[in-house]
């Protein structure tokens, strides 16, 4: 397993300069993360994250209305930046009104140039920067709780390049390939019973009399 980088200590002026660009940063602790590209995703909805920008969230995580889940934590770690500075400051609300247009693009550029490249170096059962097929067949009895681990970032599946190419296609170019050969073997069938030139389950229904 990589050795995971070191993380970042941000002050609370970069912390509210983040909030000015756009940026949805919130705290749980002094444990900071950037949830910019998440916010479009929250099944509660943008606003709920939204409108707790610049703030500790870590009695929103345990609730009440809703108790997070353990996977709605560990998806939390993926956009951790760092720590915040203990530098006595009383913790200020930057947060901001914004419309349903705010998008990933509004980010600031510190979440993407230090955003941990790990979700968790101890916990994890894979090795994120490596091809997974063979790492999933070594799970074994981890598979299913791997499974219901989700994460939000990119994967690769096979070492070689020409595999990987291979293993990536949009929806309607899979519809583009299969459907011609659907229509042809349908059609071929179609036209062969239509000749009775075929018997089916002619092996079981046939047999052979001897005088």
């Amino acid at each position: 397993m990589a050795a995971r980088p070191t993380s970042r200590s941000f002050s609370r002026a970069e912390l509210r300069a983040g909030c000015a660009q756009g940026a949805c940063l919130v705290l749980t602790g002094r444990r900071l993360y950037d949830l910019s590209a998440f916010v479009r995703l929250h099944p509660g909805g943008q606003q709920v994250l939204l409108e707790r920008a610049g703030t500790d969230v870590s009695a929103a995580l345990d609730g009440p209305p809703h108790r997070h889940s353990a996977n709605a934590r560990r998806w939390l770690q993926q956009y951790y930046l760092g720590e915040l500075e203990a530098d006595g400051e009383a913790e200020q609300t930057c947060a901001k009104t914004l419309n349903s247009t705010t998008s990933e693009a509004s980010a600031p550029v510190i979440s993407e140039k230090y955003r941990l490249a790990s979700v968790n170096g101890d916990k994890d059962l894979v090795d994120w920067g490596k091809p997974l097929v063979w790492q999933v067949g070594h799970l074994r009895e981890k598979y299913d709780e791997w499974v219901h681990q989700p994460v939000d970032r990119p994967i690769r599946l096979f070492q070689s390049n020409l595999m990987e190419y291979l293993s990536r296609a949009t929806w309607h170019v899979v519809c583009i390939f299969w459907l011609p050969v659907v229509f042809f073997l349908s059609q071929h069938c179609y036209t062969t019973l239509a000749q009775g030139k075929t018997q089916l389950f002619a092996s079981f229904t046939s047999a052979t009399y001897t005088q």
